[in-house]
């Protein structure tokens, strides 16, 4: 450890020395590299030019080397270093927020000019990074702070070498050419830098000046921006106030005509559940029911023969059980509503420390299939929707997005193989709508599979709408009685179907 009470030496002040320059190369690399370069040769010569977040990252690395130079100049000081520390921290997250943007594109798709391959959104990251590294690194590497303050010599600044004044004409150079740069091609305020710009030119009639980008910018902050999507509407947690939606019951309002109504025939109660139960189906002919995250299987007189509940923060994080689907052989899908699966099965043999991970309860019952038994599903239309059914016609799997404080507009079918759990396709129905409606307003809660057709049923409007895939659109639509107010789930058996209805599963005749 340092020991202060022994007087600054000449070895100290020395490395003092070594100390500034070091942090003078530091200023001048990331304004002479990456600024520099992104400036000349990807500017002027290969005619690239920032968009508004590029723009901020370059000001941001040219501040750091600006901050590095002040400390060469007025010694080191504890708010030049945090300084430096917060600019890293703005490039840090301006970077972070493009690069979210093209991450997760096709390989070779992206954003401007790419550098070995890599786009420059994802070089500002890699700078951004290595900045608090390498001064972290100097830093820890520093020697006593006191010699730092004495090798000052009581001065008010200190005297500039010739490397040093070299690197402060250099980073002025640079930093004024971006500045030419950034007038020239985005405009004096309040124009500012476009989110697609155009190649840099010197003929004024190529150049675009655009303040559209102020627009709308400070209408609802909000740091999640299009993922501040709020849960759907559950049978044991009903959200209908923060999704902004009123749930309707009459058919008839329903923003499709209908062809008619279904009939009530029987309603009976499930038995041993007390929680709200959110969903039923039919599972090679056994009745399956879910509540959050627990799941039963039901005996014909639908009390529960087995039970089990799975940990939703295992690996892939299965959020709140919304469909259950047959799989290979004997097993099943569990479907979350972020789309991302548990595969399982039942089995009385089960071995329960397996099981530990995947389920909370009932592990010595039940097991999960391949690898991890957990997936997720990506999906490009509906990838901003939570979904509350999935369906299967034992090669694929089908899911129908739910409408939200976001979305109320767009109804998506996404189609994912089960091989691999990968999007195959997606589309958004057509249908005979009424004036100014949307298929958007149907809240889907419930999705059969059968000859290739989709059969959904939707809580908001009381409805069931058939739905042909090979069309892609929905071809006949009927009404359920006003009466049934949280419709969840949806069993088919020919000319009948079954929904739960505040934990009774109502059945009904199809005309």
């Amino acid at each position: 450890m340092t020991d202060y009470s022994l007087p600054v030496n000449e070895r100290d002040l020395k490395r003092a020395k070594t100390f500034y320059d070091i942090v003078c190369w530091g200023g001048l690399l990331i304004v002479l590299l990456p600024v520099g370069i992104a400036n000349v040769i990807l500017g002027y010569l290969l005619g690239d030019s920032p968009c508004t977040l590029c723009w901020a990252q370059r000001q941001e690395m040219a501040y750091i080397g600006v901050i590095a130079l002040m400390m060469v100049r007025y010694g080191f000081k504890p708010k030049y270093l945090g300084m430096m520390l917060v600019m890293a921290a703005s490039g840090l997250y301006m970077s972070f927020r493009h690069l979210g943007n093209h991450a997760a594109r096709d390989v070779g798709q992206g954003f401007g000019l790419d550098v070995f391959g890599v786009h420059t959104q994802m070089w500002a990251e890699i700078v951004f990074w290595c900045v608090v590294m390498l001064f972290g690194l100097a830093v820890f590497l520093a020697p006593r702070f006191d010699a730092l303050i004495a090798e000052m010599k009581g001065k008010p600044f200190r005297p500039l070498t010739p490397f040093y004044k070299a690197a402060f004409w250099i980073v002025a150079a640079i930093i004024g050419s971006n500045t030419f740069q950034a007038l020239w091609s985005t405009g004096l305020p309040p124009n500012w830098g476009q989110g697609d710009p155009v190649r840099f030119s010197f003929n004024p009639k190529y150049v675009v000046w655009s303040d559209a980008s102020w627009h709308g910018m400070w209408n609802g902050i909000n740091f999640l921006g299009k993922r501040d999507v709020k849960d759907p509407d559950f049978a044991y947690k009903p959200n209908a106030a923060k999704l902004g939606i009123t749930f309707k019951h009459d058919a008839a309002d329903a923003p499709i005509a209908i062809s008619g109504m279904l009939t009530v025939t029987g309603t009976r109660a499930i038995q041993g559940i007390s929680q709200p139960v959110n969903m039923i189906t039919s599972v090679r002919g056994e009745y399956f029911a879910a509540s959050k995250y627990d799941f039963w299987k039901l005996d014909s007189d639908l009390k529960p023969v087995e039970h089990a509940q799975i940990d939703p923060w295992y690996s892939a994080n299965v959020l709140d059980i919304v469909g259950i689907t047959p799989f290979k052989d004997d097993a099943f899908v569990l479907m979350g509503m972020n789309k991302s699966i548990v595969r399982a099965r039942w089995n009385p043999k089960a071995d329960e420390v397996k099981g530990w991970a995947n389920f909370t309860q009932g592990a010595g019952t039940v097991e999960h299939v391949g690898g991890l038994g957990r997936g997720r599903i990506d999906t490009e239309r509906a990838k901003f929707s939570y979904v509350h059914s999935s369906a299967t016609d034992g090669k694929y799997v089908y899911l129908a997005t739910v409408p939200d404080n976001k979305n109320k507009k767009k109804f998506v079918i996404s189609k994912a193989m089960m091989a691999d759990w990968t999007l195959s396709a997606e589309f958004q129905p057509a249908a005979a709508l009424k004036d100014k409606r949307s298929l958007g307003e149907l809240y889907v809660t419930g999705l059969v599979y059968e000859d290739g057709k989709l059969y959904a049923v939707s809580k908001n409007h009381n409805v069931l709408v058939v739905i042909d895939i090979a069309k892609e659109a929905v071809t006949e639509a009927w009404g359920l009685p006003a009466d049934l107010t949280d419709i969840r789930g949806l069993v088919k058996k020919g000319k009948t179907i079954e929904v739960v209805d505040h934990n009774k599963v109502v059945t009904l005749s199809m005309p």
